[in-house]
């Protein structure tokens, strides 16, 4: 990359986060960091807006959309004994360490020509229009239909479902040979949580 490109990057990063909180702000949507979000009908909805150089030293502007329920970090933080987590600002679910990644109900991308501001302006305008669209349309069904679309996250997002729904034997069976999980607190991993959580749940339907 040219010297100035980099020069003309660093001005791009350095202007989109300023950029994102002002037009935010028609929307209604919150800003926290480098997310966008918004809570609708028990929906948390994300959106990251980038700018970035190529590896053939392009610059692109790009944008990703996940949704998740609401609940799904709720039982998550039940599962892991981080129940306080619920008490937190909205604003964790988007860019907290113990979360659950949603599914992604949207991308695009785009190259800027002349790396400039105005240009990269442009596209930050029609993505939070987007953006706007799909929080107006987006439903738990969209989050069902993509739930294994990408192997990220997927067996949080599979067995918490199943736990939520309480099919709680499923979700163990599910478990069976999937080993510990990504996250650990305090020594739990979040794979024996879930497991734990289901038997206590299937234990009380017992009584």
């Amino acid at each position: 990359m040219k010297r100035e490109q980099q020069r003309k990057l660093r001005e791009l990063k350095k202007t989109l986060p300023k950029m994102l909180k002002e037009k935010a702000k028609a929307y209604k949507m919150k800003k926290k960091d480098y997310m966008i979000w918004y809570s609708i009908n028990d929906l948390f909805i994300e959106c990251m807006i980038d700018v970035r150089e190529t590896v053939d030293d392009r610059c692109c502007c790009s944008i990703q959309v996940k949704i998740k329920p609401l609940w799904i970090d709720d039982l998550l933080w039940d599962c892991l004994g981080m129940e306080n987590n619920k008490a937190e600002p909205m604003s964790l679910r988007a860019i907290g360490a113990f979360t659950v990644s949603g599914v992604e109900v949207y991308s695009d991308y785009a190259y800027l020509k002349e790396w400039t501001r105005e240009e990269m302006e442009t596209y930050v305008d029609l993505y939070l229009e987007k953006f706007n669209q799909i929080m107006n349309e987006v439903t738990i069904d969209d989050f069902y239909a993509h739930i294994s679309d990408n192997t990220y996250h997927e067996e949080l997002r599979v067995s918490l479902t199943m736990a939520y729904n309480t099919r709680y034997q499923e979700a163990i069976e599910y478990l069976k040979d999937k080993g510990e999980g990504i996250f650990c607190n305090k020594g739990l991993w979040i794979h024996d949580g879930i497991k734990q959580y289901c038997k206590t749940m299937m234990n009380k339907q017992q009584v």
